[in-house]
């Protein structure tokens, strides 16, 4: 495939036959065949217009690059290009959510997978490409988004404790997601383990939080394991908050979580705005809406 994809690019200028089109469109999983296909071309005179298909035109210098090959002959636009793009039709919450997923070790609705980009190629491509359509709030939000998150409530817990006071967050600094602290030999020698990936973690105060879900924190061998993890960080002096399941979804409790790890992180919150409960609530609504592919 990667020898395809060095001598073969797409061709923007070309028009698509209904019959090539169907063509792509069937390596689609069979419940997303029938949906729209959007189409990227250089003029309008490019595509064959048709009642399922959306025509979007560009005059910016792409390169091969920008594009996957997924087919022989079907290209689709790379993740960094395609969020970008999206940016146009997505609320900011959304944008961040895929834009974790993305750059993070789980998919929507799935977990255990590899980073597709990083926050550095998608900003990377916004140098490049400032009059790409979503240019603009995508820019306004990348800095916002970090990289190795690995559950989508690991990136609920940093969008909730770190946004600023305007989108309903607290305003803490951002953390290091999963980050992996070798310990020391004679860790090792005493607990058995080598090395530890914290949900979150601020360094320069030793803090860190972990999220304890139902799924994957019940069980006599599970409850053990984050017993000598939680040894283990108080032999290092990194002091450990957990948030569980239920504290998350309760906002008064959540509230109460949040004001204890910002005075160990020594961060005053103080939204000077009278709005900051609703943005709060509108915030959390967001981040606990589904996240699934919406037609427009």
């Amino acid at each position: 495939m990667d020898d395809f994809r060095s001598t073969s690019t797409p061709q923007l200028s070309v028009p698509l036959r209904e019959s090539e089109i169907t063509a792509a469109t069937s390596i689609l999983p069979e419940e997303r065949q029938h949906e729209k296909v959007h189409l990227l071309v250089e003029t309008h005179e490019a595509a064959r217009h048709s009642r399922d298909v959306a025509i979007h035109t560009t005059s910016l210098e792409l390169t091969p690059a920008d594009f996957h090959l997924a087919a022989p002959g079907v290209f689709v636009c790379s993740p960094e290009f395609a969020l970008i793009q999206s940016a146009q039709t997505l609320n900011e919450i959304e944008f961040l959510r895929i834009a974790f997923a993305l750059c993070g070790t789980y998919r929507v609705g799935n977990s255990d997978a590899y980073p597709l980009t990083t926050p550095l190629k998608i900003n990377q491509m916004l140098t490049r490409m400032t009059g790409l359509n979503g240019a603009k709030p995508a820019r306004r939000l990348t800095p916002y988004v970090l990289a190795g998150a690995a559950s989508p409530r690991e990136t609920q817990l940093v969008l909730h404790l770190c946004l600023p006071y305007r989108m309903g967050g607290y305003g803490i600094a951002y953390p290091e997601l999963n980050p992996r602290i070798d310990l020391p030999a004679h860790v090792q020698r005493l607990t058995g383990n080598s090395v530890l990936f914290p949900d979150l973690f601020w360094p320069d105060k030793n803090i860190a939080v972990e999220y304890d879900s139902d799924k994957w924190h019940t069980g006599s061998s599970r409850i053990a394991n984050d017993a000598r993890r939680r040894n283990i960080l108080v032999h290092l002096g990194i002091t450990e908050i957990c948030v569980t399941k239920r504290q998350f979804n309760d906002l008064i409790a959540f509230d109460k979580t949040a004001r204890i790890l910002s005075r160990r992180l020594r961060h005053r919150i103080h939204p000077r705005s009278e709005e900051f409960d609703s943005r709060q609530m509108k915030l959390r609504k967001k981040l606990l809406a589904p996240l699934l592919p919406v037609q427009k």
